[in-house]
């Protein structure tokens, strides 16, 4: 058996988020019973970053069915190769011109993409000490199951059905800038155009693995400005 064409890579992708909700709605009844049957406050950093990890996570074990259903190894269905150091590097230099490129239009228009939203969650991680998991959720696990399903599963599902290459590209960049409503729309465009790139880079390179890289290098380099903002620019 091959990969689940496009209709079953949808069917199951929705499948996957619908799992993530169920999760966090789990973990929420698990929080209220454990907490006195108080509400649970989404304000609540701790149970926030929590809520964040199993939303991301519990999508990807279902994905692991799925493509086990099928038959074929973790490692094929998902693409996780290996890639040249030429792709490594082209890739780091096109994120290098993104973040400088939007970094100088906020400056220039005088408008904040999102570092004001994460240096919030920053603080508010660390007053509910909660650092440690907020590093684990933006830098590990976000960069992981985000690339195992859009330039992953998607990808893999999407790319040789009637959508194409070129479309699975935009569409799954789309879709991950889509899910960031956090952040304002220069913040937004700019998730969708490193999402374009990593899905070039995931073309381009045959290999998951390095989005992957990518998308940490990108979540560790903002995480650790908003560290440096809040902890010693202050």
């Amino acid at each position: 058996l091959g990969p689940w064409g496009f209709w079953g890579s949808l069917g199951w992708g929705a499948f996957a988020g619908v799992t993530g909700l169920f999760a966090v709605i789990f973990y929420t009844l698990i929080w209220m019973l454990t907490h006195g049957l108080r509400v649970a406050n989404s304000e609540d950093q701790a149970f926030a970053t929590m809520s964040g990890i199993l939303v991301l996570c519990a999508p990807t074990v279902v994905l692991v069915i799925a493509a086990k259903i099928r038959h074929l190894s973790l490692r094929d269905y998902f693409a996780l190769e290996g890639f040249s150091r030429g792709n490594l590097a082209l890739g780091l230099i096109c994120l290098i011109a993104l973040i400088v490129a939007f970094s100088a239009i906020q400056i220039l228009l005088g408008i904040n993409g999102g570092s004001k939203h994460m240096e919030a969650t920053y603080l508010a991680a660390k007053a509910a000490g909660v650092l440690p998991l907020l590093w684990l959720s933006v830098v590990v696990v976000a960069p992981v199951t985000e690339e195992l399903f859009f330039r992953g599963f998607l990808h893999r599902g999407w790319a040789p059905s009637w959508l194409g290459v070129s479309g699975t590209i935009v569409v799954t960049a789309a879709l991950w800038a889509v899910l960031h409503q956090q952040y304002n729309v220069l913040g937004i465009l700019f998730i969708f155009v490193m999402g374009l790139i990593f899905g070039w880079m995931r073309q381009r390179s045959g290999s998951t693995l390095l989005p992957m890289i990518l998308h940490t290098a990108n979540n560790l380099l903002a995480t650790s400005l908003v560290a440096i903002q809040v902890e010693w620019l202050s």
